[in-house]
């Protein structure tokens, strides 16, 4: 008796196989994107560590209060393995991971399995994902809470167990995504979800009193240097909610944003490359917007439709807070892609062959479209010299700098710098011993000055050594001297 291919061993075992090969493809190109492209750090990274390493619990900064979350994780990461260039992205990759395990959780528990694997695959290779997924500033941060807090409300109103953590875990996402700018909107979607849809709202009214007031109480403890900060300075509230203090330009906001949406001739000159996704993505969204907008009536097309309708014009206004579409588009994706699987199924209902043999032209066009993004991504970050300008290698040059000046001296070496990078590298210092950080030449030798400092060329010496960077404009980056002017 023939077999059904329900029946083969590799059918059974099809999802397994394929989280697995998802996991470890993913897996691997958030690592080399980590450590080999863009390949070091731009000033964002180096402005956000040094907030990082100013955090104090004794003497509290308001100002710090946007992305705290991010920052503590951050400063974490440096009291336990020092400041360098892996350390200060290593928040961004965490939450890069679990924002790709959060995502492929909502999308199987909002469609299906296969559209979840698919979509997992695409979202997690675009090119603006595998940029804040490794970009050492809390950009992936909105990004992975807004992920995990959509989970945890399906989780919850699905009655997942354990029921009691879930709603947990809801309130405290709640209140951290307050942190985040913008992340008010999502927020407020699922209230307004909560009040309008009926059976989201009838689940509502039966959630236990006692459990509300304990996860309320769990987020407003949360919140409370939140509070205290825009308490204490209520413009910083503004900033969180996205309205600047000046209204800028409209038309060139616009004329910014469909350049990162539609520009595929041109990667651009800003940190973030151009397209922020592959014409192919593009048309899969185009394809799920058509399918959020007829069906309309499910709480998973309130929720999203209300978060859209509130974020997408403050990011008009913001175009820097662009990364925030991220979870958007993804589940434009996830139903463009499920459309497309349930027109082939609805075609062919009983026929298993032919439902598989549909399934190959769409691997081929996934597999396309996932190496079509991550090529565009790793062309533009490793050769594009409008793109690179905005990084520099130094905190690996200066590494090899100190060494080579240990050669010289037991004493501590002093890396001169300009003023404005001053407390980057006085940060970089506090966490290694073997030297300091100053904007003057006048400590004793040996002596690091980097390219752009004044007082290298008034030294009436040579340098012993010169470090340089093929990746950067201005090659010459640190000089090396054995002794400072006298």
């Amino acid at each position: 008796m023939r077999k059904r291919i329900s029946e083969y061993t590799l059918y059974r075992l099809r999802y397994l196989v394929g989280y697995t090969l998802v996991s470890l493809v993913i897996a691997a190109i958030l690592v080399f994107t980590a450590m080999y492209i863009p390949g070091g750090l731009r000033e964002a990274e180096q402005a956000g560590a040094v907030v990082s390493g100013s955090l104090d619990y004794t003497n509290f900064d308001p100002h710090s209060v946007i992305n705290l979350p991010y920052h503590i994780l951050q400063r974490a990461g440096f009291a336990v393995f020092g400041v360098n260039e892996l350390i200060i992205k290593l928040p961004s990759i965490i939450l890069g991971i679990a924002a790709v395990i959060g995502l492929f959780l909502l999308v199987r528990e909002w469609f299906r399995a296969n559209t979840a694997l698919i979509t997992t695959m695409i979202a997690a290779t675009t090119p603006l994902f595998l940029f804040v997924a490794q970009d050492g500033t809390p950009m992936i941060y909105a990004v992975a809470i807004s992920t995990w807090l959509l989970l945890a409300g399906t989780f919850v109103t699905r009655q997942r167990s354990p029921r009691i953590v879930w709603k947990m875990v809801f309130f405290v996402l709640f209140a951290l995504n307050l942190y985040a700018p913008l992340g008010t909107y999502l927020n407020i979607a699922i209230i307004t979800t909560m009040i309008f849809h009926p059976h989201i709202r009838i689940l509502a009214r039966r959630l236990s009193l006692n459990r509300i007031v304990i996860g309320s109480a769990a987020a407003l403890i949360i919140m409370t240097p939140l509070i205290y900060s825009i308490a204490m300075h209520p413009q910083l509230g503004l900033e969180l909610l996205g309205i600047p203090e000046t209204i800028p330009s409209i038309k060139d906001n616009v004329v910014q944003l469909s350049k990162l949406a539609f520009d595929f001739m041109d990667a651009g000159s800003s940190p973030i490359a151009q397209p922020v996704v592959s014409l192919g993505v593009l048309i899969i969204i185009f394809i799920g917007l058509i399918k959020f907008i007829q069906i309309k009536y499910t709480a998973r097309s309130y929720i999203t439709w209300f978060w859209a309708l509130t974020l997408l014009p403050l990011i008009l206004i913001n175009p820097q807070y662009i990364s925030l579409v991220l979870p958007l588009m993804a589940l434009m994706v996830a139903m463009g892609i499920g459309s497309l699987i349930s027109t082939w199924y609805k075609m062919f209902p009983k026929n298993p062959y032919a439902r598989v043999a549909g399934l190959i032209p769409l691997t081929f066009i996934v597999v396309g479209i996932v190496a079509s993004s991550v090529a565009r991504y790793a062309i533009s970050y490793h050769y594009d010299p409008e793109i690179t300008q905005h990084f520099d290698g130094d905190v690996r040059l200066l590494d090899k700098a100190v060494v080579a000046a240990d050669t010289y001296t037991d004493n501590k070496i002093s890396v001169v710098v300009p003023t404005q990078k001053l407390e980057f590298y006085q940060l970089l210092a506090r966490y290694d011993n073997r030297f300091s950080a100053t904007d003057k030449a006048s400590a004793p030798s040996p002596l690091i000055i980097t390219h752009d400092h004044t007082d290298r060329k008034s030294l009436q010496l040579d340098p012993v050594l010169v470090l340089t960077d093929r990746s950067s404009q201005d090659a010459d980056r640190f000089y090396l001297y054995t002794s400072p002017q006298q």
